[in-house]
């Protein structure tokens, strides 16, 4: 065998057992989450979104903390495809998942792993690899992939020790990479090879150094040129990246990946009949969801909007990133219109996960809640991934101001506040101590101030000024959904209903939710709530209000024509509540939120 390079360190060996696989796997993962920051750098395919190396580095640590070494090479193998699968991200890290998947599949139950063995078990997950996509393309992961795969299934015809083929079929996997940049034409344009390719190749570096009983250390210096981001300048084609982790039985990878072909491009779907993970490019991830919701439970989603992303890497309007969660309810154009960033918050029905306002929708809710014994509970995203957005926006923007629902209604504020302070000191979270509609008018006010070109100081202080002149008034046509959500003992609900109590719902002075009236018809509440804004425009001036309603557009009308005569002037806006603010209020919920005009003395 000469065309392959011999070892210069460590132990001959012809076979691997568990221990030596799952140390090599280690090895390869951790190779690749040191590679992190230079396989974003030069991510321009499929999306220029800089985001390959955290993806795959975020798949990679999900094996280094979740997988086990186990008795057998092939149990500790469905450990590590399992912990892949789980913590898979992004197009590279699902192929990358499936690819182990196959592995397993295909790797006998042995307790030594011999060369033929190995060779057929990567062979079979290059095919699971090719497989999980919808349209493969050559230039990418599944090249170097299948190339690697390839060079080892060749040498088991050699005499050779596992090193020795290793490391002959490193040297094929780096030619490959080296040739993804004649096959794609946008990393020629861009002088870089394949990410996602460079990730694979980075990962078997690690996996062969092990073998060879070699600390790896990254060679940076072996990482093409870094490409600057300006170059990075292709919009996407679909507006989402939507990921999905789904639970089942019998679950068919190849009927599920057919009926999501119409969806959008990009399209991964790998696994196994028990669990799948699916990755898509959809201007429609709340359609995806809804058909996924027939095949299985989704107990993980993530949703990217890769046209913000590029507006904020390539079109930024101002030096200040403003953010708030779902809970605000804003108009989604006055969002675009001001690069409002949100963090959605998670809402879990049936043993589904959703995203508020991104894949669950008000109207959606109350479909699914029709004859269901079930009843829908809500839950802050995880500290990692709101770290995670706050730090894409610290490396665009000059300052971060988040503006959180209140932290007395929702554990969000806190979480916000604990990945803020993992990623930087400049960021600052604020308690608005208002949701819905308050904390919108809130938000818009903030976007409206940094538009106006106000310092960042300057804007914090009219946010704090401004939260208690913002109230939020909601009549709620009964407790049904107050008691099931739990905001309401049983047993008061119970009488309240009896009574056919119409209360109306605010927000203390701290945030905390309260009823500030009692009626016992909706025309009663809605009396009680126009007397209590007629004090308020007695007292000062209205900067602005909204009307938010709980599907009922019907009273959403009568409330705008009631409230633009009180008030003087139409309302900023009208549109539908948050879902999780509809989890508690309850179908047929209208609420105006209003802000006073501060004083001339308050203004910044």
């Amino acid at each position: 065998m000469a065309d392959f390079m011999k070892v210069r360190t460590g132990t001959m060996t012809d076979f691997l057992d568990s221990k030596k696989l799952y140390h090599a796997f280690l090895g390869g993962a951790k190779a690749v989450i040191d590679a992190k920051d230079g396989l974003n750098a030069i991510n321009v395919f499929p999306v220029a979104d800089g985001d390959t190396g955290s993806n795959l580095a975020s798949t990679m640590l999900s094996i280094v903390e979740e997988s086990k070494m186990a008795a057998s090479a092939k149990e500790t193998l469905y450990t590590i495809s399992e912990a892949a699968l789980f913590g898979a991200r992004g197009n590279s890290g699902i192929i990358f998942a499936q690819y182990v998947n196959g592995m397993h599949v295909h790797l006998s139950d042995d307790k030594r792993v011999s060369l033929g063995c190995f060779a057929r078990s990567v062979a079979g997950g290059a095919d699971y690899a090719y497989n999980a996509m919808g349209n493969p393309v050559e230039g990418t992961m599944i090249t170097v992939i299948r190339a690697w795969s390839e060079a080892i299934a060749q040498a088991k015809h050699h005499s050779a020790t596992f090193q020795e083929v290793l490391i002959h079929a490193l040297q094929q996997a780096k030619t490959a990479l080296e040739g993804t940049p004649n096959m794609l034409r946008v990393l020629r344009d861009n002088g870089v090879v394949d990410a996602g390719a460079k990730g694979f190749f980075t990962f078997v570096e690690g996996f062969t150094s092990v073998i060879n009983d070699e600390v790896y250390v990254a060679e940076t210096a072996s990482l093409p040129q870094l490409v600057k981001e300006e170059a990075l300048d292709q919009a996407p084609v679909f507006r989402y990246c939507t990921e999905v982790l789904l639970q089942g039985e019998g679950l068919d990878v190849d009927e599920i990946r057919s009926g999501l072909a119409s969806f959008g491009d990009s399209l991964i779907v790998a696994g196994t009949d028990v669990k799948i993970r699916v990755h898509i490019h959809t201007d429609e991830p709340r359609a995806v969801c809804a058909y996924l919701a027939d095949y299985g439970v989704m107990v993980q989603q993530k949703v990217d909007d890769m046209q913000n992303q590029f507006d904020v890497i390539h079109h930024r309007k101002y030096r200040i990133a403003l953010v708030t969660d779902s809970v605000a309810d804003l108009p989604q154009s006055v969002m675009e219109d001001y690069q409002i960033q949100v963090i959605p918050l998670h809402i879990t029905l049936a043993g589904n996960d959703y995203l508020d306002k991104v894949t669950m929708d008000t109207g959606t809710l109350f479909e699914r809640l029709e004859g269901s014994d079930a009843y829908p509970t809500s839950s802050q995203p995880s500290v990692k991934a709101v770290a995670n957005q706050l730090s894409f926006l610290a490396n665009h923007y000059e300052h971060v101001l988040v503006l959180t629902v209140s932290g007395k209604l929702s554990g969000t504020h806190e979480t916000v506040k604990k990945a803020a302070e993992s990623v930087s000191r400049d960021i600052v979270v604020l308690d608005t101590r208002q949701n819905s509609g308050a904390q919108g008018l809130l938000v818009k006010a903030a976007a409206e101030q940094i538009a106006l070109g106000k310092t960042f100081a300057e804007v914090q202080s009219f946010v704090t000024q401004s939260i208690s002149q913002t109230k939020i008034f909601v009549s709620v046509p009964n407790l049904d959904a107050m008691i099931r959500s739990g905001r309401l003992g049983e047993k008061g609900g119970a009488i309240g209903n009896t009574l056919r109590l119409k209360p109306v719902v605010s927000l203390s002075d701290t945030g905390a939710g309260t009823v500030s009236d009692i009626a016992f018809s909706l025309q009663s509440s809605t009396k009680k709530i126009a007397s209590r804004v007629k004090k308020m425009v007695a007292r000062a001036e209205v900067a602005e209000y909204a009307i938010v309603h709980a599907h009922t557009p019907e009273r959403a009308a009568e409330y705008e024509a009631l409230f633009t005569g009180i008030v003087g002037k139409p309302p900023a806006y009208m549109m539908e509540i948050s879902s999780i603010i509809a989890m508690s209020a309850g179908e047929g919920c209208v609420a105006i939120a209003i802000r006073m005009q501060l004083d001339e003395g308050e203004e910044t």
